[in-house]
């Protein structure tokens, strides 16, 4: 059998992993009780399988994800999995009428990720050095301290990080009085003491007076990056604060492709580019962003994902940070470790994971 006739793409099945949270999480724009994971499962003529997996809230959302990887997949079968950017390339015209971004996107980044891992265990590489790059200790900060904790418990989680050996941690922001924002990042920093890096993330939360007055305020606490503090597509709101405030601006999660990121760079004053793997296009789009960003002097740090992000933080001159949510720990057979303050990609070829179908049959829906 032919390289190519063994990584032909002869199915591509799906699965919904429900997973409830330990406590509900609330933000300024959500109230999450379950995390939904459309698993993707891409197989080939020679029995070599990629995966991937997508993520939203509600079952019903997760079925839709379902229903357009199902409806991509057509367009990906009998295809050979290494050509990655030819495939690319038919997705993103196969997606013209749905339009390039949304649900659409989403799915395309699924079957995306799925064919680097065929293409890395294909010749027996893992993903970083298909991609040219070098193994690492990827430095790695802790997502979490969210607004519906109380203050407590914020201070108890965040030391806990410490614990744990994170050298960096991010810390939501956006309570209805600034006082209480002040009060709350006043407690977490006395706690965790001057040498741990602290990062917020307001969520949307403010519109640009209100995000400038609260930075300025937060500013004390030596603050990394300020991530989302304005409406994501609010660009003149973001380069005013941009522009005003101490701390740089990190944003790029909720936009699409290289294109949406051209404008976001262009317009919004950013200096940190945080590409979210299923929204920016899979591992192709990821790294024609963070090359764009490089291109313009800015870093890059990736939004969640952290158990395949990590193979692309090793493959960039410009990556930051890595950001851990351990949510999705309980897919895999055998979760990342944080050595020193920072993650290693897993060892083996491909992405170097395995979905643990045993332990997940628990939670799955569909």
């Amino acid at each position: 059998m032919s390289e190519k006739a063994a990584c032909r793409i002869t199915a591509v099945e799906t699965a919904i992993i429900s997973l409830p949270l330990p406590r509900p999480v609330i933000t300024p724009v959500h109230h999450i009780t379950t995390v939904d994971n459309v698993l993707v499962t891409v197989r080939t003529e020679a029995g070599i399988e990629g995966i991937a997996y997508l993520w939203c809230f509600g079952e019903r959302r997760a079925r839709v994800l379902v229903a357009m990887v199902q409806a991509l997949a057509e367009h990906v079968l009998g295809a050979d999995a290494q050509q990655t950017s030819a495939l690319w390339d038919r997705l993103w015209r196969e997606n013209n009428f749905f339009g390039r971004a949304g649900v659409a996107m989403l799915a395309h980044s699924a079957l995306d990720i799925a064919c680097w891992d065929i293409k890395a265990r294909a010749v027996n590489q893992p993903v970083w050095q298909l991609l040219g790059g070098a193994e690492r200790a990827v430095p790695t900060y802790a997502g979490g301290l969210f607004l519906s904790d109380p203050l407590e418990a914020i201070v108890e989680e965040a030391r806990g990080y410490v614990r744990q050996g994170f050298t960096a941690m991010k810390m939501r922001a956006g309570m209805p009085r600034l006082a209480d924002d002040i009060a709350r990042f006043d407690a977490v920093r006395q706690a965790i003491g001057p040498d741990i890096k602290l990062m917020i993330d307001a969520v949307q939360a403010w519109t640009p007076d209100d995000a400038i007055r609260a930075c300025q305020a937060l500013a004390e606490f030596d603050i990394t990056w300020i991530e989302d503090p304005v409406a994501f597509d609010d660009h003149p709101g973001l380069a005013r604060v941009a522009q005003a405030v101490p701390m740089p601006l990190c944003a790029g999660e909720n936009d699409y492709s290289r294109l949406g990121f051209a404008r976001l760079i262009a317009q919004a004053g950013i200096r940190i580019a945080m590409p979210d793997l299923q929204r920016v296009g899979g591992i192709t789009e990821w790294m024609r962003v963070a090359a764009l960003a490089d291109a313009h002097g800015l870093r890059v740090t990736p939004h969640a994902f952290h158990e395949l992000s990590v193979q692309l933080m090793c493959a960039v001159p410009n990556g930051f940070w890595l950001e851990y949510v351990p949510w999705w720990e309980r897919l895999f057979t055998q979760p990342l470790e944080l050595r020193e303050g920072g993650m290693r990609p897993p060892p083996g070829p491909g992405l170097g994971l395995q979905f643990d179908w045993q332990a997940l049959d628990a939670w799955r829906i569909a």
